[in-house]
């Protein structure tokens, strides 16, 4: 385990991958200015589409001074996304951010507030390898008062929300491939949280970070509201026959199917000394 995290650890630089389908004008006006306002380097950044004539149309839409470089991939989220991952090294560290997110927000993190967004990238990636984790996610909605609230970092069994997350590439490993998820691409990353917490024992979450996104888009790969209730359902009982320790599906008053996660605690060698240290100290004054 030392040496293979040696060798994650010689690949510091990490790229910015921006799936988009059919939403060439938001991801221009959203992300890609987002990151720039941010001053993050074009050249980490990489806009992924479905086909060629999503090519040509994002080459005429985009401005070439926001990004590196446009990429014809797969349609299919899910499918996109391992495209990516193949894409890159093993042990590449990869940012992945939907093409519509409209700000990023550090200023109630005590650890980030002042810093730039690069600094907090970079230092993520840095916890993942202290904590032998192989991805990070932000809180998943841009509220304040439910943020300012939660602790900086989570180790336990949380949700890695899709839209804006990083992973130390490992693109060969069959069990952290989606596959329930794959058809539809609904709760794609519900599936991705709960598989990387299953083989590594722990997904890294900054509770304090937040952004603002559009989950329900009217364009896009995965529909409008409407059109995604039913697959999200359909999605949610498949995770739920499989992960039924892992969650439970819950259907919110507008319809919504979700999938909610069980409190797991980390589950890592070095949390589990962690953990047996901590109860070794309690005995020792209880006894004293």
């Amino acid at each position: 385990m030392k040496l293979i995290f040696c060798l994650y650890k010689m690949n510091r630089d990490y790229v910015v991958c921006i799936p988009s389908y059919k939403r060439a004008t938001v991801c221009n006006d959203k992300t890609l200015s987002t990151l720039h306002k941010h001053k993050i380097d074009l050249n980490k950044i990489y806009v992924y589409v479905a086909n060629k004539k999503e090519y040509d149309l994002y080459k005429y839409v985009l401005n070439s001074n926001l990004y590196n470089k446009l990429v014809i991939g797969e349609k299919g989220l899910v499918q996109q996304r391992q495209f990516i991952m193949e894409q890159w090294s093993p042990s590449k560290r990869i940012v992945f951010l939907d093409d519509d997110v409209e700000s990023i927000d550090m200023s109630l993190s005590s650890m980030y507030k002042g810093h730039t967004l690069d600094y907090f990238i970079k230092d993520a990636f840095h916890k993942c390898i202290m904590n032998n984790a192989f991805i990070w996610g932000v809180y998943p909605v841009f509220n304040p008062f439910f943020r300012k609230t939660k602790t900086e970092m989570s180790t336990e069994l949380k949700y890695i929300v899709g839209a804006f997350y990083g992973i130390i590439n490992r693109p060969t490993l069959k069990e952290i491939k989606l596959t329930l998820t794959k058809m539809n691409g609904q709760k794609e990353d519900v599936e991705r949280s709960i598989k990387y917490f299953v083989h590594d024992g722990i997904v890294l979450r900054f509770n304090k970070i937040g952004f603002i996104t559009k989950y329900y888009g009217k364009e896009g790969g995965l529909g409008r509201f409407e059109e995604r209730l039913k697959p999200m359902e359909a999605a949610c009982k498949t995770l739920e026959y499989k992960y039924s320790e892992y969650g439970h599906t819950r259907v919110r008053g507008n319809g919504m199917s979700e999938f909610v996660l069980k409190k797991k605690s980390a589950n890592t060698v070095s949390h589990k000394k962690l953990k047996t240290s901590k109860q070794k100290t309690k005995k020792n004054v209880k006894t004293v």
